[in-house]
């Protein structure tokens, strides 16, 4: 739970990965984290005309860490989940 900040999944049709709105707590859009591509790597899209101060620019890396920790999770079980299939598949064969 964020004491500053309110982050708000958003449940895009079509996309692989997450969208999350970031919203202060009287509900004004700050931005959008979403996942970067070239970087492999969820980022926090500030929206226009937006500042902030050392205590929520904090609490949006905490949240970019804990999505790209996850990320990264998937992406090592579905690697272990193909693994496993190639080998059973190697087995049989």
């Amino acid at each position: 739970m964020s004491k500053y900040l309110d982050f708000q999944e958003l449940v895009p049709s079509g996309r692989k990965t997450k969208i999350i709105r970031v919203l202060s707590k009287n509900n004004v859009l700050l931005g959008d984290i979403s996942f970067w591509p070239a970087w492999r790597k969820y980022v926090f899209n500030p929206a226009s005309g937006t500042m902030f101060d050392d205590k929520c620019l904090k609490e949006i890396v905490n949240k970019l860490d804990e999505m790209n920790i996850e990320i990264r999770q998937e992406w090592a079980n579905r690697r272990k989940s193909n693994s496993a299939i190639v080998s059973d598949s190697k087995q049989e064969g």
